[in-house]
């Protein structure tokens, strides 16, 4: 059997097949020298033998993948210890699935080298062959140092041991300046820059050539709801992965160069992330149970963690990635209405690894602004959650967030006549900015008070330069769900401009010289009226949003910004939807794509198609957008005029954020598959889109050589 032959067997075996592959090849986590004995001689040989037949699933460092476990560390130690020596050599011995066993031979020396990669010194008897010699021998259950991703070691030929060809050998540290302006090859934050633009300066894919992309490699991800984005510095790839899976990939072939699987105790949701930060020569990452870690970029090794203190609560979540400034990982967290006083944006010393600053996204009750709930308690507000990665400008040293809103929707409506106090529920959506160095709220501005629909302003902060009444400004651009996009100047809070996209009916006006809003009678909520009762004549858009997590995307050198947007309305009596402007030949055309010049604040083109959107928007020099929709589709359209120039179907919905590359002088473009997501099986149901109801993947295309 080839060995991409017997990958593909790994990753589709069924779970039953997995959990018999999980006691074949695994560690001895530590056995006493008077128990068992090998040879160093013997441990080179079953190394050879490991990588031969067990390393596809397992790894070349032992560290595992998804269902076949890593053969190394304190999960294995706990999970098998006390067992006896023989059961594991009879596993041993019938691996890999489908295979012809290994001889008996073989099996001692795969035990001896399991044994040197896991705390036993070498001796001078070898293991013996014996499997009846081996029931005398117990595995102690004990916990050890982790070693499950330790560097990868030579392999074997019949020549003697070959060093590894690895981009990894080359991967040079990340410096601030280097975050600060990113190489045009690499791909190094969530949206490229830290002005969160989503815009590349590559150009060799142009509108001439695009219509020879083709698939360059895939590779199968952990299966659930992927929204990550992919780094890349130096043609190597980092990604972050449902269950907390981080892997170093090849960025030109997709081979796998190391893997790390966090190991979660307890029970996390550990989906939907958007990704992960590199820093000097370490990958920041996000787990599902509230910590910081750092992991060696050449190895996979953890360098360290920092468990974030969330003050007892237990329904925190990490759903952004981390953004580096200044040395320090800046990040926000997920509570929704779980969490009693809201949520917080923190930082930590990527220096010391302790906690810098943080930023609590509700106001106190005896802080500024803690007057503006309504005279709830600390304890009856919740709220604040930051879903997504922040932005920053170097030259006023800023941070900007938009919080998610309020949930708790029915106090907050009630009239309660309480002096010095309003129902503003700040800091939800606002756009907040914050001073990186000492997290200290230098200007906020809140984009609608007291939000009561869900009509987040929770999404991407771009910072740019437009010119504003016969001047220019650095801008802070930002748009909600209700697709009103609007501007505030970077060093102030100044409000700019307002644009709305004509999707929704929720308001009625907007004051042009500060911003603040006015409800249509009929979307006002009153106290104890229910939500349904806005559907006497629906409400534009539902509460997926006209636009939601799928971020947009601006080229600075024609003032462009690309906007992904569904057209639903519902009726919250029925449950059912329909478009804000109902046409015979738009009927079931629910996604759209909106141009927008933002100097002149007119609206270019507007296009529509079947799929709602589905992934980030992403711009090159050259002229294109790329995209991703519900119904499988990747994209690359005219940003001229909309016309879709390339597509390929994929094998589920990139519900996910689009990135592009140059490695060796070729341009690559990359994309990742999912389950979807909240907002993807919504508007699913929506567009009577049947995606498979599992599957990921990591996409990569490229122009014929």
């Amino acid at each position: 059997m080839t060995k991409n032959k017997f990958r593909r067997l790994c990753e589709t075996k069924s779970l039953a097949i997995f959990s018999w592959l999980a006691i074949s090849c695994f560690s001895i986590s530590a056995v006493a020298q008077d128990s068992v004995s090998y040879t160093e001689a013997q441990a080179t040989a079953g190394q050879q033998v490991y990588e031969q037949r067990c390393a596809t699933c397992h790894g070349f460092n032992l560290e595992g993948f998804e269902l076949a476990p890593s053969l190394s560390g304190n999960l294995f130690s706990r999970r098998f210890g006390s067992g006896t020596a023989d059961n594991l050599a009879r596993n041993v011995q019938r691996m890999p699935p489908n295979e012809i066993s290994l001889s008996e031979q073989d099996t001692a020396n795969v035990l001896a080298y399991l044994f040197s990669r896991n705390g036993v010194a070498a001796g001078t008897a070898q293991v013996s062959a014996d499997i009846s010699v081996l029931a005398n021998y117990t595995i102690p259950a004990q916990e050890i140092v982790e070693q499950r991703f330790l560097p990868r070691l030579p392999s074997y030929s019949t020549n003697g041991p070959v060093a590894p060809v690895s981009r990894l050998d080359d991967l040079t540290p990340v410096s601030n300046d280097m975050l600060l302006s990113p190489p045009a090859d690499d791909w190094l934050i969530w949206r490229r820059t830290h002005s969160n633009l989503g815009h590349s300066p590559l150009a060799e894919v142009n509108k001439n050539n695009v219509d020879d992309l083709r698939v360059q490699w895939t590779w199968s991800l952990p299966p659930g709801a992927n929204m990550m984005t992919p780094l890349v510095h130096d043609g190597v790839m980092f990604t972050l992965n449902s269950a907390d899976v981080v892997q170093a990939l090849d960025a030109t072939t997709g081979d796998l160069l190391w893997a790390y699987q966090h190991e979660l105790e307890g029970d996390y949701n550990s989906e939907s992330k958007k990704g992960l930060a590199i820093y000097e020569d370490k990958i920041i990452v996000g787990t599902s149970d509230i910590k910081l870690i750092a992991l060696e970029a050449n190895t996979g090794r953890l360098a360290w963690e920092h468990a974030v203190d969330t003050n007892g609560e237990l329904d925190h979540r990490f759903k952004s990635a981390p953004m580096i400034i200044n040395d320090k990982a800046i990040f926000g967290l997920v509570g929704q209405m779980q969490v009693a006083g809201g949520n917080f944006i923190v930082a930590i010393d990527l220096q010391s690894g302790e906690e810098a600053w943080r930023f609590y996204t509700l106001a106190r009750a005896d802080e500024a602004y803690g007057n503006s709930w309504n005279g709830m308690s600390l304890e009856e507000r919740t709220g604040g959650s930051v879903w997504t990665p922040g932005s920053y400008d170097p030259e006023t040293n800023l941070v900007y967030f938009g919080p998610a809103p309020t949930y708790d929707t029915v106090t907050m409506r009630e009239f309660r006549n309480v002096p010095g106090t309003t129902s503003d529920a700040l800091y939800t959506n606002s756009t907040i900015a914050l001073d990186a160095d000492s997290g200290e709220l230098v200007w906020h501005f809140q984009h609608v008070r007291n939000d009561l629909l869900d009509l987040d302003w929770a999404f991407e902060r771009q910072i740019m330069e437009l010119p504003v009444n016969g001047e220019m400004r650095k801008a802070v651009v930002t748009g909600g769900k209700a697709a009103i996009f609007e501007a505030m100047d970077a060093a102030t809070g100044e409000y700019l401009f307002s644009i709305d996209m004509d999707m929704q009916n929720v308001f009625s006006e907007i004051d042009p010289r500060t911003g603040d809003k006015t409800m249509f009678p009929g979307a006002v909520l009153q106290p104890g009226e229910p939500t349904s009762s806005l559907a006497k004549n629906g409400v534009c858009p539902d509460a997926l949003g006209a636009r939601n997590m799928q971020t947009t995307s601006y080229n600075p050198a024609t003032n462009m910004l690309y906007i992904p947007m569904q057209d639903t309305c519902i009726n919250n009596l029925t449950g059912r939807r329909w478009q804000k402007y109902p046409n015979p030949e738009e009927d079931g055309l629910w996604g759209m794509v909106k141009a927008v010049n933002l100097a002149t604040r007119e609206v270019v083109w507007t296009t529509r198609q079947f799929g709602p959107p589905a992934s980030g928007h992403l711009t090159t020099d050259a002229g294109l957008l790329f995209r991703g929709t519900i119904d499988r589709l990747f994209q690359a359209v005219d940003q001229d005029n909309g016309e879709v120039l390339w597509e390929q179907r994929l094998d589920n919905s990139p519900t996910s954020y689009p990135i592009t590359y140059r490695v060796d002088g070729k341009q690559y473009v990359a994309v990742a598959t999912s389950s979807g997501s909240y907002f993807a099986n919504g508007m699913e149901r929506t567009a009577g889109i049947i995606n498979p109801p599992t599957g990921a993947s990591l996409w990569v295309f490229a122009l014929p050589d």
